[in-house]
């Protein structure tokens, strides 16, 4: 009898520690929901990558000395309202109507 009891005994300790070990492991390892769009993890990278193009599509425009289109954002411009890509081609226009006006 006390070795039947023993034995439950310890069934039920290792019953135990096994149920903890595996959920310990489902709670940590990534099942198919993880790759699933509506993941969270899923979610929130794509939250992150929509606030950081800040929440929309910019708007292009052209260079006026090469004809390149470029975000807004990027965009610099002269005293004319003139809008260039880059310092280069700023410079290059400036140079251009500087040697104009001689």
């Amino acid at each position: 009898m006390q070795r039947i009891l023993i034995v439950v005994v310890v069934l039920l300790v290792a019953w135990r520690i096994l149920a903890a070990i595996g959920r310990r492991l489902t709670e940590k390892s990534p099942g198919a929901d993880s790759f699933s769009r509506f993941s969270p993890q899923a979610r929130r990278r794509r939250q992150q990558w929509t606030d950081g193009s800040k929440g929309g599509v910019e708007e292009l425009v052209e260079c006026t000395s090469c004809g390149t289109f470029v975000p807004a954002g990027r965009a610099l411009t002269s005293g004319e309202e003139r809008i260039f890509c880059s310092e280069a081609c700023r410079r290059q226009a400036t140079d251009a109507s500087a040697h104009a006006e001689r």
